[in-house]
């Protein structure tokens, strides 16, 4: 049996001088995307960089990491940052993200905290790297803003996974964000709000749900060439997303395209619960003037009034034209999701 003893040896030997060159790889490569990010002008600065995971995967620790794009004024700091993939599978990656960061953004400086935040990417084996999935989750989320906001996350989840029932460049977005919790100044100029005829605010202290599904079809599969010839989004369809926060829950579904200019064009329709709440939300967030706030409640009365249930307010969200408006309401351009392709 001494020829199993050799064997062994000989396997461990073999499987040592993959991982070192796969290492050796991906230390290079590594290298090489920071020195490329620098010869674009991207700020793209470490104070170390390592591969460990002997034997059983590749894990790649990046410590002191700062980039930032002075083109866009946007930047992210972090202190280390740990990518790895299991050895008999590099093309599944997993990102543990440290619990404090910062992000740039222009105008303002956003500190992140959390608990367990990790990301991964999933890709296929193949020369093209097609992009499988993406998952961002976390047990915590806080975000404080030093123009004075902050908001936060209880357990979240966000994934986005080829759609295996549409063509190539067809994805599922799914996404779990609540319970939500606003600034504590939005929720005092929220509970502050009173209007004539309407319910006094009654929003608790966080958003009880915030979750939706949603199918988007771009015009090709994100692989490794969408660097060089970005995919258009050109399909967005969304089966079911809403969110409940105390009395005010809201449902949309529908579907919008790019039109020939690039415009979103289609119908969402939208069905608002205990819509009393929303006048006094819409006052304390400055989308309304206070005394615009019983204007607006009136008008929603009156729409509610001509439906089965007058506690749901149903509206459609029409896209056309290059135009966009909530039912007999105007709210100007339609967002646009691609150049003109006329």
């Amino acid at each position: 049996m001494r020829w199993l003893g050799w064997l062994a040896g000989i396997g461990a030997v073999l499987w040592s001088g993959l991982w070192y060159g796969g290492s050796v790889l991906i230390h290079d490569g590594a290298e090489g995307w920071f020195q490329q990010q620098a010869a674009q002008g991207i700020t793209a600065e470490k104070t170390a960089l390592a591969v460990t995971g002997f034997p059983g995967r590749f894990d790649l620790g990046i410590t002191g990491l700062r980039l930032a794009d002075p083109a866009t004024g946007t930047g992210w700091l972090a202190p280390e940052l740990h990518v790895f993939a299991q050895s008999w599978k590099p093309w599944h990656l997993t990102a543990a993200l440290p619990p404090t960061q910062t992000v740039t953004l222009p105008g303002e400086t956003v500190t992140v905290t959390g608990q367990a935040l990790a990301a991964t990417l999933g890709s296929a084996p193949s020369p093209d790297v097609p992009l499988t999935e993406v998952t961002l989750t976390g047990d915590r989320l806080d975000l404080r803003s030093d123009a004075g906001w902050t908001l936060g996350l209880g357990e979240f989840a966000v994934t986005l996974r080829v759609d295996p029932d549409s063509p190539p460049g067809g994805y599922l977005l799914t996404f779990d964000l609540a319970p939500l919790t606003p600034d504590p100044a939005l929720l005092a100029r929220v509970r502050a709000v009173t209007l004539p005829d309407l319910p006094p605010p009654d929003f608790p202290d966080a958003v009880d749900t915030l979750a939706g599904t949603i199918h988007l079809q771009f015009s090709a599969p994100l692989d490794r060439h969408a660097a060089d010839r970005p995919p258009l989004l050109n399909t967005v369809e969304i089966a079911e997303a809403g969110f409940t926060w105390g009395q005010l829950s809201l449902a949309a579904t529908g579907t919008v395209q790019a039109d020939a200019q690039g415009f979103a064009a289609g119908r969402i329709e939208l069905a608002l619960t205990n819509w009393d709440r929303l006048p006094g939300l819409l006052v304390a967030s400055g989308a309304v003037q206070p005394g615009v706030g019983p204007t607006v409640g009136n008008m929603l009365r009156a729409l509610a009034g001509q439906t089965a249930d007058p506690a749901v307010l149903r509206l459609p969200l029409v896209l056309q034209d290059g135009r966009m408006s909530l039912g007999p309401f105007p709210l100007g351009p339609a967002p646009q999701m691609h150049p003109p392709t006329g």
